[in-house]
């Protein structure tokens, strides 16, 4: 996948329907869960796209129950969650992971603490022993 120009007009992915400047008919997302796993049917959506081995879902259906673990605020296995997928959100491209345009994601991205303040000198007061 290369960079993608700048006069490129938007389109919509034809995994996950996302909209955006896309570097060919796929998102970077879609393009590297399909190179990762094979064509079939999707349990969710049952569309004809990369679905996972292990519960037989697509990216998209994926993401969906993702995010309605996030809504729901706790961390939690993605299974229930799967089985209630009944819609799609749909989202614009690169906005879980932007590769321009803001501060690294993960471990990598944590920002340096900033040194703390120096503290200031201590004024030493003075008086004036001069005599007139």
């Amino acid at each position: 996948m290369g960079k993608i120009s700048e006069n490129k007009p938007a389109a919509s992915c034809s995994g996950c329907f996302a909209w955006g400047q896309l570097p060919g008919r796929f998102c970077r997302g879609c393009y590297t869960y399909g190179q990762l796993h094979a064509v079939g049917e999707c349990v969710g959506c049952r569309r004809q796209v990369p679905v996972d081995g292990k519960h037989g879902y697509c990216r998209l259906c994926r993401a969906q129950a993702t995010w309605a673990i996030k809504a729901g605020g706790k961390a939690s296995v993605i299974k229930p969650y799967l089985r209630r997928v009944t819609c799609q959100q749909l989202f614009f491209v690169n906005l879980q992971r932007p590769k321009n345009g803001g501060p690294r994601v993960g471990k990598a991205g944590r920002r340096v603490l900033k040194p703390p303040p120096v503290p200031e000198p201590h004024r030493v007061i003075t008086t004036s022993t001069r005599r007139n």
